[in-house]
């Protein structure tokens, strides 16, 4: 067996953090002093941090290994009682003589007290878009200690689907960026996925299958997240044994930096899928088309097939104890017997435990709110009851919009973590409840300090794609620890922090922001039309489904962006926001003005224009339905000036480039240029067709990129209007939409086949593009705003 990661940490489990610093801050460099402090419990008497079981964090809570005060190994089991899980994570902050000094409760505790010194006396913006070095070399003030703490000791990170949607072609320098920010934020316990497809092949390897046929069914780093919990197979690039070595490498790195910064880190474990070849097609589970063999559980190459996985992952990544095994998520299973679901999570575990002793399960609780109909609670107790209370972990994955836990005994009374999704598949959107965000976190707080809410611990951020909404993340992660200020006074810091500047306009427009886009109940996003897939005459289109539901019995297949109406209210709110992105952009024409000043302005004008452009579509259909083909062709043209503005404004971002998403997933390919190609497919795929035309997944990762925009979704509207023009007046050949689907077919394979090169660099003149965008989507919003009926 292989040693354990954490022999090789530094004795001092402050020396991540340290780095951390002289890569971000080095300003503060000589500066800093950090004391470790014991964690209390909610009564106020110290608790021992390290030996309080297997709790997520592992070890002390946040995985920083063993301590003089306890020999309980990470992850160990422990006699300590079952409530000494909430002993509150805490940091002292203060500064005098021009230094800084941090106590606190853990590593994490102590990153987190960093990050409030930054905001504080540096006005520093941590958001993930806001700038890779922070100016620290001003005079610290001398100020009186400040203490935050929390109860929410396990602070989780990351959807396994990330990895596709954000993160399937990121470098090291993206990783190092990103994990910085999960210092900074609090983060204990990330879910690390890469390197994952090199343990796939080599467990298959080991099951008799060729390296070939093994890559192949693994697939491309894409579409990992998905083989990984078992419902595809065989999608995507097979990656060269060099793509596969340097990935490990990655992934080994990526761990490495976690787990000296005091994260315990989460890695994969094994469902029971594997190749229909090894173990023939008696039990199998089917998503969007993909047939999934699954091992029996009584099988002995289940246990074999685990004990390899595990074997070769702890080799490659090391292992913390903590895996992440979801052997359903989006498909039923093959059963409908209670006895046999509990047969097979008990041999899941029963094949980790073997593999390591202090394994711990990490369970997404998606399945019982998307597959609601069939996991009754019979049912999902039974998956349960095989498995140790303390060696399982639910996450109540859609926490701000169906919170699973009042409805379940708490997550059925096991461990649980409350969890934010807020974003699917990528897809363009601004949105978000901050007020109910803040309220939700500070009642979390409080029940998990109270142990009034079952067993939870902690706190997740279970997005399914990164690097928008920066606002969302930034106050779900301070909201963690108490003090927080009320929320009105926390926006006006962000603002003036994130811009540079507490100017009226930058305040007025988050004032607005924070009442419509981020207002009251938008816990959903808002559908962007550009992005919907043409399918047939009338909008909506029917068969297109909402994200985070199951999908609709419909002829398709369907596309997940639907062109759904908005609701009246953030249709009245269209001109408001328009008016106030004007009046912020006399801020970017100072020399001074920030890049997240550009990026919210062009976010917020590309969503007017977005929405505005319901107005032509609509009227493209109505003059269809009079019979007037010129008023087709005239409303196309104003669609496709629309579609066109948007394409300029994202083209002076470059978060917003569909080139620099190509570009990285060529350079995964190392000096391959058969993988480049392979890997640029993949790239396309996921924004786009995603799978197979059969499949139904259409758009469902589809952006307001600059160049897709154009050569995709503009196309795509183009067919359309050219084919609705074509059947104006005659209502035989409009009942017929087939040849419409075959043309959007024709573009969409054409498009993601292709390597047509696109830019990776920003260009053009963000305000003055800004200001055009909106003189274009204002003239359309009479069209689609409605009279507000208290006027």
């Amino acid at each position: 067996m292989s040693p354990d990661p954490r022999d090789a940490l530094p004795a001092d489990p402050f020396d991540g953090l340290r780095d951390l610093v002289r890569r971000r801050a080095p300003g503060l460099v000589g500066r800093l002093h950090l004391r470790t402090v014991p964690a209390v419990s909610p009564s106020g008497s110290p608790a021992a941090a390290l030996d309080v079981g297997p709790s997520v964090g592992g070890g002390d809570g946040d995985g920083v290994g063993h301590d003089a005060a306890s020999d309980t190994a990470p992850g160990a089991a422990s006699s300590a009682p079952r409530d000494q899980a909430s002993a509150i994570e805490h940091v002292t902050i203060s500064s005098g003589d021009d230094e800084l000094v941090l106590e606190a409760s853990s590593p994490s505790a102590a990153a987190v007290g960093l990050a409030r010194a930054l905001e504080e006396f540096f006005a520093a913006d941590l958001s993930w878009d806001g700038p890779a070095t922070i100016d620290a070399d001003a005079p610290l003030p001398d100020t009186a200690p400040q203490r935050f703490e929390t109860s929410l000791r396990t602070r989780y990170h990351l959807n396994p689907v990330t990895f596709g949607y954000t993160m399937a072609f990121w470098g090291w320098e993206q990783w190092e960026r990103h994990i910085d920010w999960m210092a900074l934020h609090g983060v204990t316990t990330p879910l690390n996925l890469v390197g994952h497809e090199t343990v796939l092949v080599r467990m298959l390897r080991d099951l008799g299958m060729e390296q070939e046929e093994a890559a192949r069914f693994v697939g491309g780093s894409a579409f990992l997240p998905w083989t990984t919990m078992g419902i595809t197979h065989d999608l995507g690039a097979a990656l060269t044994e060099e793509a596969l070595v340097a990935r490990a490498q990655l992934g080994r790195r990526i761990a490495e930096r976690e787990r000296e910064l005091g994260m315990t880190v989460v890695l994969p474990g094994f469902g029971g899928q594997l190749p229909e070849a090894l173990i023939g097609a008696d039990r199998t589970i089917e998503w969007q088309g993909w047939q999934n063999s699954l091992a029996e559980p009584g099988d002995p190459v289940f246990a074999r097939a685990a004990a390899s996985l595990h074997r070769h992952q702890r080799e490659l990544l090391g292992t913390d104890h903590h895996y992440a095994v979801d052997p359903y998520i989006e498909s039923l299973p093959p059963t409908t017997s209670p006895a046999d679901l509990a047969a097979h999570a008990e041999a899941i575990y029963a094949a980790m435990r073997e593999a390591d002793p202090e394994a711990v399960w990490i369970l997404q609780g998606w399945p019982f709110h998307y597959r609601a109909s069939y996991w009754t609670e019979e049912r999902v107790r039974s998956l349960l009851s095989r498995v140790p209370e303390d060696r399982l972990v639910l996450l109540d994955l859609w926490g701000e919009h169906a919170p699973m836990w009042p409805s379940t005994g708490a997550m059925y009374d096991r461990r649980w973590l409350w969890c934010l999704a807020h974003n699917f598949g990528g897809r363009f959107a601004v949105f978000g409840d901050l007020a109910a965000l803040d309220r939700d976190l500070a009642e979390l707080r409080r029940a998990a300090a109270e142990g009034t809410r079952g067993r939870l611990e902690g706190f997740g951020i279970t997005s399914e794609a990164l690097e928008n909404n920066a606002v969302i993340y930034e106050l779900a992660t301070r909201a963690l620890w108490a003090p927080m200020p009320p929320l009105p006074q926390w926006l006006e810091d962000f603002v003036a922090r994130r811009y540079g500047t507490g100017s009226p306009a930058a305040l007025g427009a988050w004032e607005l922001f924070s009442r419509t886009l981020y207002g009251a109940g938008r816990t959903r996003s808002t559908p962007s039309p550009l992005i919907a897939r043409p399918w047939s005459r009338r909008l909506p289109f029917a068969s297109q489904r909402l994200a985070g539901e199951a999908l609709p019995e419909a002829a398709g297949p369907p596309s997940a962006n639907i062109d759904a109406e908005n609701d009246e209210e953030m249709l009245r709110a269209l001109p408001a926001l328009a008016h106030a992105v004007r009046d912020l952009l006399p801020l970017l024409h100072r020399p001074e003005h920030t890049d997240a000043l550009e990026h919210d302005a062009s976010q917020v004008a590309l969503h007017v224009a977005a929405q505005a452009a319901r107005a032509p579509l609509r009227a493209m259909v109505a003059a269809a339905d009079a019979g007037d083909r010129v008023g087709v062709r005239r409303e196309a043209v104003t669609l496709e000036n629309l579609i066109r503005g948007v394409d300029r404004v994202a083209a002076t971002r470059p978060e917003l480039l569909v080139g620099r998403w190509i570009a990285d997933a060529r350079r995964a390919a190392g000096p391959d240029p058969e993988l480049a190609d392979a890997l640029e497919r993949d790239a396309r795929s996921l924004v786009s067709v995603w799978g197979e035309q059969t499949s139904g997944l259409h758009d469902y990762s589809a952006r307001h990129w600059s160049g897709s925009l154009t050569d995709l979704h503009l196309a795509r509207w183009r067919a359309w209007a050219t084919w609705l023009e074509s059947v104006t007046g005659d209502s035989s050949r409009a009942e017929d939409p087939e040849p419409l689907r075959i043309e959007i077919r024709r573009i969409e394979e054409g498009w993601r086949g292709s390597t047509a090169r696109y830019s990776t660099t920003a260009r053009g003149n963000p305000a003055a593009r800004v200001e055009q965008l909106l003189d274009l989507a204002e003239h359309e919003l009479p069209r689609i705003v409605p009279r507000d009926p208290q006027n």
